[in-house]
C-alpha cells in the first residue's frame, strides 16, 4: 500500500485519475440508461435487453478499430469529434421513443463510443516514469472498477428519482388542496 500512496505524490497523478474518471463513471451509466430509457418507452424488458446487447455487442466488434484511429492520429483530434458527437447520440436517444431508433441510437452508440480508457493508458508513461509503470496501471485498473461499480448505482439512483419524484410531486399536491 505504501507504493501506491507514493504513486499519488508524483505531479499530474491525481489530476490523471480525476480528470478520467467522470467518463469512466459514464460508461457504467450508458448501458443501464439505455435499458431503463427502451424499457419505459416501449414497456418491454426484452426490448430493453436488446437494445443493451446490441450496444456491447457494437462496442465490442468496433474497439480495436477505434483504438487504432487513436494510435494512429493520436488522442486530440478523434476525441473531439466523438465526444461531443457521443454526447449528442445520447440526447437523441433520449429523445427517440420508437422501437427502430431506439435500437438505432444503442446501435450507433456502441459503434462509436470514445475510447477513453484506450486514451488514458498512454498518458502514465507521461506522467511517472517507467519504474512506477505497474503501480500506475494497477491504480489505473482499479479506478476503471470503481467507476464501473459507481456508475450503475449512479444512473440507478437517477431513474428511480425521476420515477418517484413526479408521484411525490403529486402526493404533496393532492395533500397540500386538502389541507
Amino acid at each position: 500500500m505504501k507504493r501506491y500512496a507514493e504513486l499519488f505524490r508524483f505531479p499530474n497523478v491525481w489530476v490523471l485519475v480525476l480528470s478520467a474518471f467522470p467518463a469512466r463513471i459514464a460508461y457504467g451509466m450508458v448501458g443501464l440508461g439505455i435499458f431503463f430509457k427502451v424499457e419505459q418507452s416501449l414497456n418491454s424488458i426484452a426490448l430493453a435487453g436488446l437494445a443493451v446487447g446490441i450496444n456491447a455487442a457494437a462496442g465490442a466488434a468496433t474497439a480495436g478499430i477505434r483504438g487504432t484511429i487513436i494510435d494512429r492520429y493520436s488522442m486530440k483530434w478523434p476525441l473531439r469529434i466523438q465526444v461531443p458527437g457521443y454526447a449528442l447520440m445520447l440526447i437523441a436517444l433520449n429523445s427517440a421513443s420508437d422501437k427502430s431508433t431506439l435500437l438505432l441510437f444503442a446501435l450507433l452508440l456502441g459503434l462509436t463510443a470514445p475510447p477513453i480508457n484506450l486514451s488514458v493508458r498512454p498518458l502514465w508513461r507521461d506522467a511517472v516514469s517507467d519504474e512506477w509503470l505497474r503501480t500506475a496501471y494497477a491504480v489505473d485498473t482499479a479506478v476503471m472498477s470503481t467507476a464501473g461499480v459507481i456508475g450503475p448505482v449512479i444512473v440507478t439512483a437517477l431513474a428511480l428519482f425521476s420515477i418517484r419524484a413526479p408521484r411525490q410531486i403529486a402526493l404533496y399536491a393532492h395533500f397540500k388542496d386538502s389541507n
